[in-house]
């Protein structure tokens, strides 16, 4: 059967995954949901996160039957290499990036150059196709590699997601503290260290609202009323959080997208951060965020207490946010680039199997 392009109107797209309590989760729940509102079939599979540790053995997972192709993530993009179905591998997080090796603890250097390194290499030979999140991204990952990398920004359903806010609060409230919120699991590369400094210099004027990440939660801040660890949060529930602050905090020193950051904008939320690396992409300062120097906490106060204090910045800020979110990293945007690699890949895999025929 030829199958060009033009002839497949409905694809059949494996997505088989590890739940690795990230972002690459959160990656294929929302590629499938696009995927299925575009008419087509996405077929997740998750693999428990122990797989991480034995990727080999997923090589023996049969592909479902009839997919089209298999777009999986680079930490395990080799093990789901399949004969005769393109492969589609995306890069979440570079973890070679120059930028993100000094905010490595010794054991995840170790885990990431003796392991992870060579997992990853793998996948970028295996793979049909190389798409990375971010521009930060690609162009790292082209100065070591000659494969092409394309590049697809995450992306949010921005009308959907802001649908989910109770109240949009642009300008800051004043019959309360003002409200910051950070979203992200506890480490020194998402800058959590930066919370009780800044905590303490803001006063109790604010408070921080700090919401643990997929993986890991907060426990309590001793010696800091104004730093309130929160319970987890089920995702769809997530709008109604960003709801409720006035602001949200990236404190990340290195970030290889933004997710939150993008969340904070398609809810209408002014972002206050670092300006570096995946979150200088997704922001602009002084149009939907204001970005500091990376770990200069005079500034980021600084920063802070302007969008608390003047209520038309913080509602232009949440107005271009979300305006940004909606244009720039849209749902369409996003699965009509992944759409087109597909049907260029399959138009290439079919052309190749009719001259073999011949």
């Amino acid at each position: 059967m030829d199958r060009s392009c033009t002839e497949i109107k409905r694809l059949r797209v494996w997505l088989p995954a590890v739940k690795a309590g990230s972002g690459a989760d959160v990656f294929v729940e929302r590629l499938a949901a696009g995927l299925a509102r575009a008419g087509h079939d996405p077929i997740v599979q998750w693999f428990p996160h122990r797989c991480e540790l034995m990727p080999w053995r997923l090589k023996r997972v049969p592909a479902p039957p009839g997919v089209d192709l298999v777009h999986a993530n680079s930490w395990q993009g080799f093990a789901f290499k399949r004969p005769g179905l393109p492969l589609v591998v995306t890069e979440h997080h570079y973890i070679l990036h120059p930028l993100f090796k000094s905010h490595r603890g010794t054991l995840q250097r170790v885990y990431h150059t003796l392991f992870i390194a060579q997992c990853i290499q793998r996948s970028y030979r295996c793979a049909d196709a190389l798409v990375a999140v971010s521009n930060h991204t690609a162009e790292a990952m082209k100065a070591r590699f000659s494969k092409p990398v394309s590049v697809v920004h995450n992306w949010i359903d921005a009308e959907r997601y802001r649908a989910g806010v109770p109240e949009v609060l642009t300008a800051p409230r004043r019959d309360r503290n003002f409200r910051l919120l950070f979203v992200g699991n506890p480490s020194r590369w998402k800058g959590t260290d930066v919370l009780p400094k800044l905590a303490a210099r803001l006063g109790e004027r604010f408070e921080i609202w700090c919401l643990g990440g997929l993986r890991k939660s907060f426990g309590r801040f001793k010696g800091h009323a104004n730093l309130i660890p929160l319970r987890r949060v089920a995702p769809d529930r997530m709008p109604m959080l960003y709801g409720q602050v006035d602001a949200v905090l990236i404190t990340a020193r290195y970030e290889a997208f933004g997710y939150v950051a993008l969340e904070a904008m398609a809810c209408g939320k002014p972002v206050i951060g670092f300006g570096n690396t995946g979150t200088r992409e997704v922001c602009i300062h002084d149009e939907t965020a204001l970005l500091s120097p990376t770990d200069d906490l005079g500034a980021l106060a600084g920063s802070c207490e302007r969008v608390a204090s003047d209520g038309k910045l913080a509602e232009r800020l949440g107005v271009n946010g979300y305006r940004r979110a909606l244009t720039v990293f849209s749902q369409t945007g996003a699965i009509s680039a992944y759409l087109k690699t597909y049907r260029d890949l399959l138009e290439i895999n079919s052309a190749s199997t009719n001259c073999a025929s011949r």
